[in-house]
């Protein structure tokens, strides 16, 4: 379901029932567009998290309050200035669109009571968090909208703050939904009805209607999204009918559902969507808020966002860097081309010493190669005597040898360093918070890959390595960059335990613990086990999208670090190898702390 006008108000309802009465303790902008908002009402505490994300606009509660920056942001100030300990009185929906309006009482700077608006306006593109007098004037917004950005209103402080869907849609709780249909259409000329489909006028006509629930309509009512032009009107009232039971259904908020296919989500609604039913496995929840669920939901999109956002600086210059050695891979190939000839460059200079008894200057010598036994002529510098063209092509040799080692050392080192930077661009890939990305920025700096005022400024936080346990004995640690994976492999693991590793490939290191065995004798494992592990080591891979995956694994007292090697560099001679398939869903694995 889209995060349409009836998700908000089953949401708003919860909020109500929620937040009523209860003040706000903390308030946390995560980055520009986030923003977590700590409640309390008597022993219990919610975390509100709300965003203006112009891909990702949602509103919900999640368990973590998330990484806070180690100095507040200005709107940030301004809230905890207007909020701090306000008591919520009421949380509101503006019609049926995507917007929320709080009503927070609280102190002013003369100790009066005093009210003020905090507005989410959770609209996509034009998305804002807004926070206004009782008076509706703005003091200040996430995201400061002026004339030069849009004509149809500005949002800046001191200014009028009005809805910029007035007097455009109607609210379907609060009309004739058949009424309203039937005058449009009447109004509307032969051509404009050739044009609009049906499923576009009712998104068009009423606030808050997804193209999700205009499909519902028109599946409830039997009716295909024609023109309207070719609509008759035994279709038009089995559309206002459709839509007038999911209105009702809308206005109940007991219960609500998932949609499943292949264990994923793919949906979930407040109403039953019967156009879903056919394909995927539906679950009713009735003793779940709908706001709790969404961070199920969305969180982990929101994440990947996020991460995507605060890795995009190095992305780009990774791959700057990869392009760039791609192009010196390339000419240095072409000039090894040109080096080949480096012997037959020695050849003419031993041919020319061989025989300078009998060949004379000029622009050519002809002479039996001995080598062959045909005979070749040779080019020459008429100004020099033929032992100095022997000396001359013995120096040319001599020269292009050297150039080839020396080209063959960059093109190494070249092809060295994109591996790494490719490596990287996978470990951002298998990044899962912004600690994640910073150990990386961290990496780069140190390596000199990065300035120091690109590194993001927060408060520390350890990047935890990915824990997981398999059938309440095994403990298995997966890295998920390289300084991880140096610890993964060289502080955590033990002789004993089993490694695991994508073969030729980059990835992360893979290990695997037993609390039953005793670490210093060999033990052994399941085949499930090996099968488990394989799979972890082929989906935190660069192979991952394939069906199959070669995988080394070995005893991590088998396991060496080179004497100048890189973080999470390491070699091995003892090993075996399993073709994994990257899938771990048919594994019940518990994590501890991903």
């Amino acid at each position: 379901m889209a995060f349409d006008g009836f998700c908000i108000k089953r949401i708003v309802y919860e909020y109500n029932e929620l937040f009523k009465d209860a003040r706000i303790s903390k308030i946390i902008q995560n980055n520009n567009f986030d923003i977590v908002f700590v409640i309390k009402k008597g022993k219990d505490t919610y975390n509100l998290f709300a965003s203006a994300n112009p891909s990702m606009s949602y509103t919900y509660l999640v368990k973590d309050k998330g990484e806070a920056p180690s100095a507040a942001l200005n709107f940030c100030m301004i809230l905890r200035k207007y909020l701090a300990n306000g008591k919520i009185l009421n949380v509101a929906q503006k019609g049926n669109e995507r917007i929320i309006v709080f009503e927070i009482e609280h102190l002013d700077e003369m100790g009066d009571l005093s009210v003020k608006k905090l507005i989410f306006e959770l609209m996509g593109k034009h998305s804002n968090i807004i926070l206004t007098d009782e008076n509706d004037v703005i003091l200040d917004s996430i995201k400061r909208v002026s004339v030069l950005t849009s004509s149809l209103r500005e949002v800046l402080p001191k200014k009028e703050y009005f809805f910029p869907s007035d007097l455009k849609k109607i609210n379907p709780f609060e009309a004739d939904v058949k009424k309203e249909i039937e005058s449009k259409i009447d109004s509307m000329t032969d051509e404009e009805k050739s044009k609009l489909s049906v499923s576009n006028l009712l998104i068009g006509l009423f606030e808050g209607v997804s193209k999700n629930f205009a499909k519902e309509i028109l599946f409830r009512s039997n009716v295909s999204d024609e023109k309207i032009n070719v609509v008759n009107k035994s279709a038009t009232d089995a559309i206002c009918d459709s839509f007038e039971i999911l209105l009702k259904e809308c206005r109940s908020f007991d219960r609500f559902f998932e949609y499943k296919k292949d264990s994923k989500i793919y949906d979930y609604s407040s109403f039953e969507m019967k156009h879903l039913n056919e394909s995927y496995d539906s679950k009713e929840f009735t003793d779940l808020y709908l706001c709790e669920y969404l961070a199920l939901f969305y969180s982990e999109k929101h994440d990947q966002n996020v991460i995507l956002q605060k890795s995009n600086d190095i992305v780009n210059l990774l791959n700057s860097h990869i392009s760039k050695n791609k192009k010196k891979e390339a000419e240095w190939e072409k000039e090894l081309i040109l080096c080949e000839n480096k012997d037959e460059l020695k050849k003419y200079g031993e041919l020319l010493k061989a025989y300078s008894h009998s060949v004379q200057r000029g622009k050519s010598a002809r002479v039996l190669d001995y080598y062959t036994g045909e005979e070749i002529d040779i080019p020459l510098d008429e100004n020099k005597t033929v032992i100095e063209n022997s000396n001359r092509y013995f120096n040319e040799y001599s020269k292009s040898k050297r150039r080839e080692v020396k080209i063959n050392e960059l093109l190494d080192e070249t092809k060295k360093e994109t591996k790494y930077f490719e490596d990287l661009l996978l470990y951002i890939s298998l990044s899962e918070n912004t600690s994640d990305i910073n150990q990386i920025r961290s990496e780069l700096y140190n390596k000199g890959y990065i300035k120091k005022n690109l590194l993001v400024k927060e408060k520390k936080k350890t990047s935890s390595i990915k824990h997981y346990i398999y059938d309440n004995n095994y403990h298995i640690y997966v890295g998920k960059n390289n300084i991880q994976n140096e610890e993964v492999t060289f502080k955590i693991a033990t002789g004993n335990d089993w490694w695991f590793h994508a073969k030729g490939i980059a990835g992360s290191h893979v290990i695997v613990k037993s609390d039953k065995d005793n670490s210093a004798t060999e033990w052994d494992m399941p085949d499930e086990m090996f099968e488990l592990c394989g799979a972890l080591a082929a989906i935190n891979s660069s192979h991952s999208g394939l069906s199959k995956v070669e995988i080394d694994y070995t005893r991590k007292k088998h396991i060496k670090k080179p004497a100048e090697g890189e973080k999470g560099m390491v070699i091995y001679h003892t090993y075996y190898s399993l073709v994994a398939i990257p899938d771990i869903s048919r594994f019940n694995l518990t994590s501890v702390n991903s």
